[in-house]
């Protein structure tokens, strides 16, 4: 049984919290430093000093993440703390605030594998940094590696004698390993250091708790209590060492000091609720009622206080009260294996209250449960004191710093959280930071752009709008940088968040229909630039996206007008004649399709995918030795290009070349071994040589990679067959008529064919 352990403040370094006053405080000088980092910038960019500029933006935004970074801890964003200290991290690469701060940040998260990485970072820029050191052992602490942990601890405490986080979980680890004595030498170490309080007795009383050793931790809560009385929460953590310990022996003493601390505040939800149970498990169902009452007024959201009181009116003969009550607990117990399964015990009361009042099948379904979740826990009834507060924090508002334990196996230290002024304060803070960084990573997007650097440029603008997207044109810079660094599918949603804010930007659309027409989304590239061309927009390339959306989408005699248009107003470019050649071939029209491709090819001689096309055009017109050439030139252009392979392949099946045509196949598996046509083909043709194990094996490939292809399961079920594999192959026959059906009901719907003849097969890549 594990609880949280009330921490003394000057335990906490001030890399683990950051509390909201020392946040503004920092924040004053920081905010001087950073803007002084960045007028340097700005300076250097105007006098051409661009690498000086760079570097004086990345120390500005490096400050300004570690500041959010602060911040977020502080607020107990953990994700935006994350998020801050890590791109910090590359914004200025030895900075030892931002990876402290992530290393933190990982062991208040749970991500303590990462967590150690980045720790061994800094390390390796410092091997005798105290802090590090002191962090890779509560790491260590929290991945239960003692040895490890306390070997960097008591490290981090030479280096540091001051650190007294350091000490204290190293005498939690020398517990943890049953070495009361030397816990006991650090506890007198650090008391000397700061002195006799009740805060450090009540510190040194969870750290034996959680330890389990139950009478030196009732030792030192009864030492602060001596100290202070009324020193937050000291009656409840003797109170739940004597019942987390010793159970009904101590309950008196439990209940004498609940009531101290009740006097102390009344209104404590946790005291109220743990004093309500003591009375239950001594059958005072009375005494009991009024705590819990109180309890449910306090917490309204939390189930446990409304599972008691139900249980104990059901008990005292009150079923019928006692039935909203048990309704709300399992309401607001989201996860039934909560506390061992102890909403079980509330679902098997309800269903008995229910039967009572005949709804029997309402009943049925809660007993059905109940006897489920039992089924799975071992936690008998009077063992459920020792678990009942596991997923309730210790303490209501009014102790400083925590140390929260989770099954024994991390110790984090918590800040304290923020006020609401302080967190408002925290919050303009982090705005203000957030525009800062937000503008130097603009700064540094701007600057990567003039050097044609996108791809680098796109990463820092989307750094902006990430935390700032009110930067002027942030947006608008992110897309037309993706699209620069041909990144056309990133390049669309900053580009339609622009088309949103505004909408009449006519430079933002069309960059979003191009976008949309490089990344092979025709359809909506149509309807980006339809309506600009419509309203007189004359831009070539623009013209071009559209001619060829058009033919793409359905409408092919007006995109191949279009492009024709193209061609006569620019003879000599090679692209024009490229897209009406395509249009044309779209249409079925490949005599002058091949001719705009040749034509495409006099003018420029290096064009990308003339040749393929050129050869895809002979192909439809059974020219398989001159498409065969034009692969192969397409080839000499791009040797890595797997479709050119692919097709050199098949019209060298068609011209009986078989032995040449399998290499071609084998060569475009090659370059891209998720091809299922090439694998189909290759099948094909090792199964009219003869390699019929080879052939099935390279059929199921195919049919793995496209299982809609009615004619790739028709050849695999006829290789079965030759297999010998007769019920593979009635499978597969199967599936292929079935594919049949969809394909013919598709036909008779669109009236076109979704079916792909080998003879035809070409023809998608013309589409």
């Amino acid at each position: 049984m594990q609880f949280v352990i009330w921490a003394c403040v000057l335990l906490i370094g001030g890399y683990w919290s950051w509390p909201a006053t020392f946040a503004q405080e920092a924040a004053k000088g920081s905010a001087e430093t950073i803007q002084g980092h960045f007028q340097s910038a700005q300076k250097a960019q105007n006098e051409g000093d661009l690498f000086r500029a760079e570097s004086e933006y990345r120390q500005s935004l490096g400050l300004a993440l570690e500041q959010l970074g602060g911040i977020y801890n502080t607020l107990g964003d953990l994700d935006k703390a994350a998020l801050a200290y890590s791109s910090a991290t590359r914004a200025t690469v030895d900075s030892e605030v931002a990876l402290l701060g992530l290393g933190v940040v990982d062991l208040r998260k749970g991500d303590y594998e990462k967590g150690v990485q980045v720790v061994r970072t800094l390390l390796a820029q410092d091997a005798f940094d105290p802090k590090a050191r002191d962090l890779l052992g509560k790491l260590y602490f929290a991945m239960n590696q003692y040895d490890a942990a306390a070997q960097e601890l008591e490290e981090a405490t030479r280096l540091e004698p001051d650190n007294i986080s350091a000490s204290f979980t190293l005498a939690l680890i020398f517990l943890k390993q049953h070495q009361p004595e030397r816990a006991q030498r650090v506890f007198t170490q650090v008391q000397t250091q700061l002195g006799d309080s009740a805060r450090l007795h009540m510190f040194f009383g969870g750290a034996y708790r959680q330890a389990d050793y139950a009478n030196e931790a009732v030792r030192e809560f009864q030492k602060a209590a001596a100290i202070d009385s009324n020193y937050p929460q000291v009656h409840y953590n003797l109170a739940l060492t004597y019942l987390s310990q010793e159970g009904a022996h101590k309950f008196s003493q439990a209940i004498e000091e609940l009531q101290k601390e009740l006097q102390r505040k009344p209104n404590d939800y946790l005291a109220n609720s743990l004093l309500g149970m003591v009375y239950q498990q001594q059958h005072k169902l009375e005494e009991a009622i009024p705590y819990l009452e109180k309890a449910t007024r306090l917490e309204p959201q939390k189930p446990d206080a409304y599972l008691m009181l139900g249980q104990v009116l059901y008990v005292s003969g009150q079923q019928e009260k006692s039935i909203p009550l048990l309704r709300r607990a399992i309401e607001l117990t989201a996860d039934p294996s909560r506390n061992e399964y102890q909403i079980a015990n509330g679902q098997y009361l309800l269903g008995q209250a229910l039967l009572r009042q005949g709804k029997i099948d309402e009943a049925k379904q809660h007993l059905a449960l109940a006897e489920q979740y039992k089924s799975k826990s071992s936690i008998k009834d009077q063992e459920r004191l020792k678990i009942f507060f596991q997923n309730n924090p210790v303490g209501s508002g009014d102790s400083p710093e925590s140390i929260t334990a989770s099954e024994s196996k991390t110790v984090v230290i918590v800040p304290p959280p923020p006020s609401a002024t302080e967190k408002e304060k925290l919050g303009k803070a982090a705005r203000i930071y957030a525009r800062i960084a937000a503008q130097a990573y603009n700064q540094l997007g701007l600057l990567h752009a003039s050097q044609a650097d996108f791809k680098k440029a796109a990463e820092y603008f989307a750094g902006a709008s990430g935390w700032d997207p009110q930067v002027p044109d942030v947006y608008y810079n992110l897309g037309l940088a993706q699209f620069k660094a041909q990144n056309y599918a990133e390049a669309i949603a900053p580009l339609e968040k622009v088309r949103a804010q505004q909408p009449k930007r006519q430079d933002a659309q069309t960059l979003l229909g191009m976008s949309y027409f490089f990344s092979g989304d025709y359809a909506h590239a149509k309807d980006q630039l339809d309506p600009l061309v419509e309203s007189g927009l004359d831009d070539p390339q623009a013209l071009y996206a559209l001619g060829l959306s058009l033919a793409h989408s359905g409408a092919q005699p007006r995109g191949e007008s279009m492009l024709r248009g193209l061609v006569q107003r620019y003879p000599n470019v090679a692209d024009a004649h490229m897209a009406v050649g395509q249009a044309l071939a779209m249409g079925g029209k490949y005599e002058p399709a091949a001719a705009e491709f040749a034509r495409a090819l006099e003018l420029d001689s290096a064009m990308p995918e003339a040749h393929y096309f050129l050869g895809l055009s002979l192909v439809h017109q059974a020219k398989f030795s001159e498409a065969a050439k034009e692969f192969q030139q397409e080839l000499t252009r791009d040797p890595n290009d797997a479709k050119s392979r692919y097709h050199l392949g098949l019209c060298l099946v068609s011209m009986n070349r078989m032995d040449e045509a399998v290499q071609s196949f084998n060569e475009a598996l090659r370059l891209n071994p998720s091809y299922p046509e090439a694998y189909y083909e290759l099948g094909k043709a090792r199964l009219a040589q003869g390699q019929t194990e080879e052939a099935v094996s390279l059929l199921e490939k195919a049919a793995q990679l496209d299982g809609e292809k009615s004619y790739i399961q028709y050849q695999l079920s006829q290789a079965y067959l030759k297999a010998g594999k007769a019920d593979a192959a009635q499978a597969a026959l199967a599936r292929y008529r079935e594919l049949k059906v969809h394909e013919r009901s598709a036909t008779a719907q669109h009236g076109t064919s979704t079916e792909e003849p080998r003879e035809n097969k070409s023809r998608k890549e013309l589409e």
